[in-house]
């Protein structure tokens, strides 16, 4: 079973919630050994972090089949390259090694007269995540006093970012740019993804975000998503696009009040697809070829926004899930457009990045910035910060 534990300080406390496998197993009949040492809780546990912060993981419990009169020892290797590509393969994930300047790791775990169960100490130092991906450290079990189970000795640490930011809150007005593009830009495929919260769902036609119909696209380039219209609820959500429209079912989705939405709407040349924090939610063949995109604009209805990100390609399930509470990589290819709206700016040229709440900075390659809109602030909920991935 996956491990979760969450590290941060909150409220002046470190926080830490984990899932473990309440369900006991007799060790030595289900390994059919008299004695061995195995990782318990199985292939990989997840570890959220603060950066900078210097914690103690304890998510990889080592055992042994059967209690013994003296001690014994097993030993750890950390770091096995060959581990983490076998593992990525074998579930289609992207993990990076963690540095080891990051972290600390006890290079055997000792057991005492009778003791069947260790955590393996881990210690996470200033560590510094990467917008390329996510870290993950790789643990094997390598012998040692007693002998290892075949195909219980390894497992991998996965190290996740805790994010806490400033979001962007609206106060009735967008902003926009109309001649963000050349008139012939156009992508064959697409990606746009906008993380919103907003105090309630109460009126129709509430824009989120998309681009703009100017000189030089059409109704069958239209992207403009939206909560509410005269034949949905306000709190359903609806795309319109390809001189169309997707209506998300209420039975599927509704809204609530208070809380954070990771909308993600993809084409992929032949169709559309909406996403709700990483589940699909509608999906409908309406145009094929590629859209003309020309200008961008970002409504005033959102309250709270942040991530707002369009994509030349079609992003796949498992990338909306992976990045879908964090931030991305400014310098991806595919990336058009990018305002994280943390109240930053990123220097594309040198990777700098700065306080400065003057604009609603593009982190993308491309630059494209908007204009600050009248009467927003950048909300640090009341000093506490915004925190992702969300925390019960």
């Amino acid at each position: 079973m996956k491990k979760i534990l969450y590290f941060g300080v909150l409220a002046g406390s470190l926080l830490v919630s984990s899932c473990q496998n309440e369900l006991y197993k007799d060790a030595a009949s289900e390994y059919q050994a008299s004695q061995g040492a195995y990782i318990k809780g199985g292939e990989s546990s997840q570890v959220f972090v603060e950066e900078g912060q210097e914690v103690d993981v304890k998510s990889i419990t080592v055992a042994l089949v059967q209690q013994e009169q003296t001690s014994r020892t097993v030993s750890v290797e950390v770091g096995n390259a060959s581990q983490l590509e076998a593992y990525n393969k074998k579930h289609g994930t992207t993990y990076l090694m963690l540095p080891p300047e990051m972290y600390e790791v006890s290079k055997e775990v000792v057991f005492d007269s009778k003791q069947t169960s260790q955590f393996l100490p881990v210690k996470l130092k200033n560590v510094k995540f990467s917008l390329q991906g996510s870290y993950a450290l790789p643990v094997k079990l390598s012998g040692g006093t007693v002998p290892v189970i075949s195909g219980e000795a390894e497992s991998l640490i996965v190290l996740e970012q805790r994010i806490n930011t400033k979001c962007l809150r609206m106060h009735g007005y967008g902003s926009e740019d109309k001649e963000m593009f050349p008139a012939d830009f156009k992508v064959d495929q697409w990606t746009m993804e906008v993380m919103v919260n907003r105090s309630a769902y109460a009126y129709n036609n509430r824009s989120i975000c998309g681009t703009k119909l100017v000189p030089g696209s059409g109704a069958l380039d239209e992207i403009y998503p939206r909560f509410g219209d005269v034949t949905i609820r306000p709190n359903q959500l609806q795309i319109k696009t390809g001189n169309s429209q997707i209506d998300v079912p209420a039975d599927v989705f509704t809204a609530q009040p208070d809380t954070w939405y990771m909308l993600s709407f993809v084409y992929d040349g032949k169709k559309n697809y909406v996403y709700v924090n990483g589940e699909l939610v509608a999906e409908r063949e309406i145009r094929t070829g590629p859209y003309g995109l020309v200008g961008f604009w970002i409504g005033g209805a959102n309250e709270l926004v942040r991530e707002v990100r369009f994509w030349k390609t079609a992003r796949t399930p498992q990338q909306l899930k992976q990045f879908m509470w964090k931030m991305v990589d400014g310098s991806d290819e595919n990336l058009v457009l990018y305002y994280p709206l943390n109240g930053k700016k990123r220097d594309k040229d040198t990777g700098e990045i700065t306080d400065d709440e003057t604009m609603l900075w593009d982190w993308s390659n491309n630059a494209k910035h908007l204009k600050f809109p009248s009467g927003a602030k950048f909300d640090d909920n009341g000093g506490k910060g915004f925190v992702f991935p969300l925390v019960d």
